[in-house]
């Protein structure tokens, strides 16, 4: 019969696998603290003048013993007792020479770093200049000197609310009013600074830094955030559904490191530029790794034809290394069995990164923006890769084996574009080019 301790490292194991960041109470306010990140921690969480505190005792790894589980169990009671007495256990700690609040980096100390770390990776250098622009001008007056992990949803809303005078001349109105498409990256830009900063924070060797992220929603998400708080302009909310295509290769190279099959799943959807409900069905039955090829069934596609998907590298790759259950015949199953994953799981996932408020169809609308602003590949070929009806005698040309083979090379070159270093993905398109003498808009 399996121990106590035995047993409690089982559960432990069971929620790191899920990856659904939690707080696990054990009672006197000791708990195990799961985060987005994966990293786990044991923590006391507790009340103290009116407000919840999170105190990180020790990181977890692999298991827990016995013996460190009773000292955590005690830590948590003296801990407790010193709340009662009208202590706050992180100022002690920081009194007795733990990390002092002044050693974490302000709002604006963090946007200028993560802007110069992002600016030899923009095309544009103006991209650079628009960000200090508007964070200079609308954001850092407000929220500039407040620590990341101290701003709330409505500091967010203080710098989306503030007062706008138009250039026209009109009565002044809020920001997000006046000028929705200047003030949507202005939430944007405030959500991926402080993601920065969180995953800087979550990533510290300090336990202290660590616990002041711990539980961290960030205050500038959309969906299940400043949706309920700003109003729905169509023309915003238009905008948030396709992520732009600059954006796309950090997502996918974040996806390609986890292990979890909605993470999965939705690396293969992006490389692939498929449906969601294309890829949590997708069968082993219909993909030939060693063709690179997935066949598609007509009753599983929108126009109701078969359609061939070529499969770049990272996607054989992808699915080589996918486990296969027995009896099972979904490549991404579901939690019962003999289901696919559910429709919402790789939402989830988009959900838990930095793409809060966009959608994973909208990443076939990155795909093909990408298509038309960076490449020479051909519109017929772009609609027929995405499975577009595109009508007349020129659609069944494209059907054919030819076409077949210029859309490998473009699902390749989009393969290329969102897992290789910029260098590397620049000198191999244009040497592609050059030595094949081939004209890939044909």
């Amino acid at each position: 019969m399996a121990s106590k301790i035995d047993s409690l490292n089982k559960e432990l194991r069971t929620r790191i696998r899920a990856g659904k960041p939690n707080l696990w109470s054990h009672g006197n306010g000791l708990c195990f603290a799961l985060a987005k990140s994966g990293r786990a921690d044991w923590v006391f969480r507790y009340t103290f003048g009116g407000k919840r505190r999170v105190m990180t005792l020790q990181s977890h790894s692999d298991h827990i013993s016995d013996k460190d589980y009773k000292a955590l169990e005690l830590r948590a009671i003296e801990l407790r007792d010193l709340v009662k007495g009208g202590v706050d256990p992180l100022a002690q700690r920081k009194v007795n020479g733990a990390v002092q609040t002044n050693t974490v980096e302000t709002f604006r100390e963090v946007a200028e770093g993560y802007i110069a770390s992002q600016r030899g990776g923009w095309k544009n250098e103006k991209h650079a200049d628009q960000w200090e622009s508007t964070l200079t001008q609308l954001v850092y007056p407000r929220i500039g000197n407040m620590r990341p992990h101290e701003i709330g949803i409505e500091d967010v809303l203080r710098v989306l609310q503030q007062s706008h005078r138009r250039r026209n001349g009109k009565k002044a109105a809020p920001l997000w009013d006046s000028v929705p498409e200047t003030a949507s990256r202005v939430r944007m830009r405030i959500e991926k600074i402080i993601s920065a900063a969180k995953s800087k924070g979550v990533g510290s060797g300090d336990r202290d830094v660590r616990a002041l992220w711990t539980g961290h929603v960030n205050p500038a998400i959309w969906k299940d955030g400043l949706e309920h708080w700003l109003s729905k302009d169509k023309s915003a909310s238009d905008h948030f559904a396709a992520l732009p295509y600059q954006d796309v290769p950090a997502i996918v190279q974040e996806l390609l490191g986890k292990r979890d099959f909605s993470s999965r799943a939705l690396a293969l959807t992006i490389l692939s530029a498929v449906r969601t409900n294309e890829c949590l069905h997708a069968e082993w039955s219909e993909i030939d790794l060693d063709a690179a090829v997935w066949t598609i069934p007509a009753e599983r596609m929108k126009a109701g034809r078969q359609h061939r998907v070529p499969l770049s590298s990272a996607a054989v790759e992808l699915l080589r290394t996918q486990p296969r259950f027995q009896g099972d015949r979904y490549v991404f199953p579901g939690a019962k069995r003999g289901k696919p994953l559910s429709n919402m799981s790789m939402l989830e996932v988009l959900r838990g990164m930095r793409g809060y408020g966009w959608t994973v169809h909208g990443f076939r609308s990155s795909f093909r923006d990408w298509i038309t602003d960076t490449t020479l590949h051909s519109s017929e070929i772009a609609e027929t890769s995405l499975a577009h009806t595109i009508g007349n005698k020129t659609e069944a040309a494209y059907r054919r084996g030819e076409a077949f083979e210029r859309r490998a090379i473009l699902m390749q070159h989009w393969c290329d574009y969102l897992t290789m270093k910029e260098t590397e993905y620049e000198i191999k398109w244009k040497r592609y080019i050059a030595v094949n003498e081939i004209d890939i808009a044909a």
